[in-house]
C-alpha cells in the first residue's frame, strides 16, 4: 500500500491520529517513504492538542503499527543545538511497503 494513500484513506481510531499521521507526512517527500524527525512541540501545535493526547494517540498508532518511533536526544540545526527533544517518525503501513 502507498504511504500517501494510506495516510489519506487508511482506518484509524479517531481523527487525531489521521492529523498526526498527516503531519508527519508533510514533514518529508510525498512518496511517504523514510524517517521524518520532528520537534515535538510542532507536531502538538499543527495538531491543536495537548502534548499529552498527541504522545497518547502516537502511542496508540506505534502499538497498531502504523507508525515506528525514534526519540533523538538533542537536534542541532546549523548552529543551534535544540534542548527540545525532537522524534524520527516513520509511516509503516500494512503489507511491509516501507
Amino acid at each position: 500500500m502507498n504511504h500517501s494513500y494510506f495516510v489519506s484513506h487508511g482506518c484509524f481510531d479517531n481523527p487525531l491520529q489521521r492529523l498526526i499521521m498527516v503531519r508527519i507526512l508533510m514533514a518529508g517527500s510525498m512518496d511517504g517513504k523514510g524517517e521524518r524527525v520532528l520537534d515535538n512541540q510542532i507536531l502538538a501545535d499543527f495538531c491543536c492538542c495537548s502534548r499529552q493526547a498527541m504522545f497518547k494517540e502516537i502511542k496508540n498508532l506505534e502499538r497498531a503499527g502504523h507508525l515506528h518511533v525514534r526519540q533523538i536526544g538533542a537536534l542541532t540545526t546549523g548552529l543551534k543545538v535544540r534542548l527540545e527533544p525532537a522524534r524520527g517518525y516513520t509511516i509503516t503501513p500494512p503489507g511491509g511497503n516501507q
